[in-house]
């Protein structure tokens, strides 16, 4: 398969809208998102209305996409309207409040704007969801069980693999970068995938990943993303210090080849 924004972030009402992306600080994954984010926002198939919401708890990595994070919820609102892109830096006591007002509000969007479409980004989620069926927030379970029809999709980022049942069968996929052995193990009893195996391979070049598609089983490899300049616009259009050229269409999917 080929390696698209869609393939990330595209709503499709006929499988889970629940993906999950995770992998070791420093194995690649939030450059990963950040850049396949700023392509996606190019992407005239996503539609004018699409929105992507970067619900960021630990403050660091998206930054260079929009102008200033938001950090409550009537700054968020006004930056939905306004960009495709809203990175949230909500304050750790309050975290789940506002995320909880973030899902509401995309599904009141859903539910009342023509088009909308739009996906919802956790960035360390197992701050919010615990092993059991219990331990998850009645907002993500409804997110997870409802937004398919809406045209919502929910991305869990984490560090480590999540150890809920629950969010696995409501999962689509899992993009996975360079993992701890303990997760690697699990992976054999989870979904019958040499964990050991697929470290090994993603050591031979740092930063590559593993896409596991849930529903076909199939498992692909791809190289790393090449790094762009450090001063790049953000997506909201504001400026910053040097505007520098990112590779556009095409050009980033070469950077997303399978591994030969």
């Amino acid at each position: 398969m080929n390696m698209t924004p869609a393939t990330l972030f595209g709503a499709d009402k006929t499988s889970p809208c629940v993906r999950q992306v995770y992998g070791v600080s420093g194995s690649g994954k939030t450059v990963f998102l950040n850049h396949m984010l700023r392509e996606a926002s190019k992407d005239r198939s996503f539609g004018p209305m699409w929105r992507a919401v970067v619900f960021d708890v630990k403050h660091s990595g998206y930054e260079d996409l929009v102008k200033k994070p938001t950090t409550n919820h009537m700054e968020t609102i006004r930056n939905m309207k306004k960009h495709k892109i809203t990175v949230v830096h909500p304050d750790i006591e309050e975290a789940q409040s506002s995320l909880d007002a973030i899902i509401n509000h995309m599904f009141g969007l859903a539910q009342s704007v023509e088009d909308f479409t739009g996906v919802l980004i956790i960035e360390e989620s197992s701050t919010y969801i615990r092993s059991t069926v219990g331990g998850i927030p009645a907002s993500i379970k409804r997110f997870a069980t409802q937004g398919r029809s809406l045209g919502l999709s929910l991305l869990l980022v984490n560090q480590r693999s999540l150890s809920n049942r629950w969010t696995d069968s409501q999962s689509n996929s899992l993009t996975m970068f360079r993992q701890p052995i303990p997760d690697a193990d699990a992976l054999k009893k989870k979904w019958g995938i040499n964990g050991e195996e697929m470290n090994a391979k993603l050591a031979e070049k740092p930063f590559s990943f593993a896409h596991f598609d849930l529903e076909s089983l199939n498992i692909s490899y791809y190289n790393p993303i090449e790094l762009p300049p450090p001063t790049l616009k953000p997506v909201d259009g504001s400026e910053k210090k040097k505007e520098a050229k990112v590779p556009k269409g095409p050009d980033l999917y070469k950077w997303l080849q399978k591994m030969t």
